[in-house]
């Protein structure tokens, strides 16, 4: 008996004293969460939560929130992962206390989260999970507020240790299918219709080799998941986005022009004619040295991981290609500019690394005082007979200095002058101004790439190095003139913001578009021949063509100026009926990625072909696709065309 009285003592004693401990721990932990609540930074709140503020970036977090709000009142946010958790915290640097709420996670539960935020500035979002190995991981999101929490004081209705609770839904929320505002901006594109010959026999416009709007159509539908506005469907840049098989240039000519006629894809009444010009390719090690000036966005709508820590990474993989001849500054732009790197040689990588590595997203965005000095820059280091070259990487989202359209055409036109060309990269989705960056291209001796990716990046800054950076002609403009006597009607496909008067091709005081190394220009025109003409009406007595034996289609010109020159030169040819210097397989895909853009664009001239028979056309004519883009594109139609289904459009 007195055995038993020792053991139940005993037992008892064990007892008292776990549950003594458990009291300890549990008290501990809600002091520790307390003073988490408590903290005024992210940093210090994560410390009091977990021991430790340092986490790894995980991509196995999903946090979903609009990027930018016109109220701060109350922001949907969505959060999830697979990632075996005992904890999970959402944290924020807006409000005063920096910690929203605690869930502690059971066991095998679905870690699927809503919340409403009140924010009472634009801020950072973060979300911590402490992993059941121990581990923290984390992810964060940038969120813009116009306006802010209604009291003006910011919070959340999560504000308290009240809220640390279990918590696992069993069906996803509403939250994570939230719309995301969209304040991106795009040009007003009036599609080209058919001109009739005997009246209006001249097509006249400006070179164009610009590719940002098929990237950016590309991230609509594979990353954003959704149908691209209109707008942002430009045709030329779409179907030069692609490599041809075309002929290159000859010793003493910039060009060599090919061209090919054939059937339509989309209309049987009438035919493509497809004109290519194709600059030579020439080994990296041949080429002039360099004068660079990397002028970098880093306002507060870069925080993004998709603008300034990808754009980042993308120069750097153009740095890793200069050599010790090249040169390289940096010229950043906030709510001021300024200098962190002055003509570093292209084969001190390290140097120019770490410059790239030291910049931080925040303030406002004086665009204008960045472009005037990094022009000044690139002036004072000017190499003539040289590649001198400002790289401006930006979401476009020009805020503070130079505003409207109208100030900017007229600051980078005033630079135009000094010798030094421009390269525009688009980075980033939500706020992206696509027409202010389209314009600075245009208008400032330079072309324009969006890039969504950091294969897209090695694409424009590495395989396509020369094209990108190396002008071989500038003021590249080209004129078409049709036989009246062949052609009733002919349709420029795409190009249409740069279409320019027939009296200013030979006016060399007039603009236009430069083309790089080893870049190539696609046109199509879709014509209708007399023989194809439905006559509506009867033939007309006084208009009765002469030279009807003429067996020409039409005549092509271009008016061109070399690089270091402002002496206009001519090349043309005559386009025959026969012609036949375009692989079938080239003639016909570029087709499909025009007739694949003017299905994006609800255009009235593909009524009745479909996403369905443009796909087969796509993979009958993929040809050898060295690089994976057409069978990319091919994805790219099947996804729009599911959008197209679901959304009704």
């Amino acid at each position: 008996m007195k055995t038993k009285n020792t053991i139940f003592k005993t037992v008892l004693g064990l007892l008292l004293l776990l549950s003594t401990l458990n009291f300890l721990q549990a008290s501990g932990f809600s002091q520790r969460e307390s003073r988490a609540y408590a903290a005024v930074s992210i940093q210090s709140a994560m410390y009091e939560l977990f021991g430790s503020s340092h986490a790894k970036e995980d991509s196995r977090i999903i946090l979903q929130a609009p990027e930018i709000v016109s109220n701060g009142s109350s922001i949907p946010i969505h959060i999830s992962t697979s990632i075996p958790a005992k904890r999970v915290a959402l944290f924020q640097d807006a409000n005063p206390e920096a910690l929203v709420v605690i869930w502690n996670v059971l066991e095998s539960s679905i870690i699927e989260y809503d919340v409403k935020l009140k924010m009472a500035n634009s801020g950072t979002l973060r979300v911590v999970v402490q992993g059941r190995d121990g581990q923290l991981y984390t992810t964060h999101k940038t969120i813009q507020i116009a306006l802010g929490g209604c009291d003006g004081t910011g919070g959340s209705y999560y504000s308290g240790p009240s809220n640390y609770k279990p918590y696992a839904p069993k069906q996803r929320s509403s939250y994570s299918r939230q719309k995301i505002i969209d304040r991106s901006e795009y040009a007003f594109i009036n599609e080209n219709t058919f001109k009739d010959t005997s009246s209006s026999p001249l097509s006249t416009f400006s070179s164009d080799v610009d590719t940002a709007s098929y990237a950016n159509v590309r991230n609509h539908l594979m990353v954003r998941n959704q149908l691209p506005v209109k707008d942002a469907v430009r045709l030329e840049e779409m179907i030069n986005y692609f490599s041809y098989d075309y002929v290159q240039a000859k010793e003493n000519k910039p060009f060599y022009i090919s061209t090919k006629i054939g059937k339509s894809l989309w209309n049987e009444n009438s035919q493509i004619i497809h004109i290519a010009l194709q600059t030579k390719k020439l080994d990296i090690s041949e080429l002039p040295a360099s004068n660079l000036v990397f002028l970098l966005d880093v306002s507060g709508s870069m925080y993004a991981q998709n603008k300034l820590p990808l754009l980042i990474k993308s120069l750097k993989l153009l740095v890793q290609e200069l050599r010790s001849i090249d040169k390289v500054s940096i010229v950043v732009y906030a709510g001021s500019s300024g200098l962190i790197l002055d003509r570093a040689s292209g084969d001190e990588k390290e140097k120019i690394y770490a410059a790239l590595d030291s910049l931080r997203a925040g303030g406002s965005t004086a665009g204008g005082k960045g472009i005037q000095l990094a022009y000044e820059i690139a002036k004072k280091a000017f190499i003539y007979n040289g590649n001198n070259r400002v790289i401006l990487a930006t979401d476009g989202d020009f805020n503070v200095g130079v505003r409207s359209e109208s100030d900017l055409l007229e600051l980078i036109q005033s630079k135009r002058k000094s010798g030094v060309f421009l390269s525009v990269l688009g980075f980033g989705d939500g706020n992206y101004k696509d027409n202010k960056m389209e314009l600075l291209a245009d208008k400032g001796n330079g072309n324009y790439q969006y890039i969504d990716s950091l294969l897209e990046a090695k694409k424009v800054l590495v395989t396509q190095m020369s094209g990108t950076l190396y002008t071989v002609a500038k003021d590249v403009k080209i004129q078409v003139e049709f036989n009246p006597a062949k052609v009733h009607s002919y349709r420029l496909i795409g190009y249409e913001n740069r279409l320019i008067a027939n009296e200013d091709f030979n006016n060399d005081k007039k603009d236009a578009g430069e083309i790089g190394m080893g870049h190539r220009l696609t046109v199509l025109y879709e014509i209708i021949t007399n023989a194809n003409y439905n006559k509506e009406v009867d033939e007309l007595k006084y208009q009765k063509m002469i030279n009807n034996d003429l067996k020409e289609l039409a005549t092509i010109k271009i008016r061109y100026k070399t690089s270091t020159s402002n002496s206009a030169k001519s090349m043309s040819k005559v386009i025959r009926l026969q012609d036949n210097e375009i692989a079938k397989e080239d003639f016909y895909f570029a087709q499909v990625v025009a007739g694949f853009g003017m299905l994006l664009r609800n255009s009235n001239y593909v009524k009745e072909l479909g996403y369905k028979e443009l796909i087969e056309k796509a993979k009958d004519f993929k040809g050898k696709d060295r690089d994976g883009n057409r069978a990319e594109m091919i994805r790219m139609m099947e996804k729009a065309s599911l959008l197209k289904d679901s959304q009704g459009r």
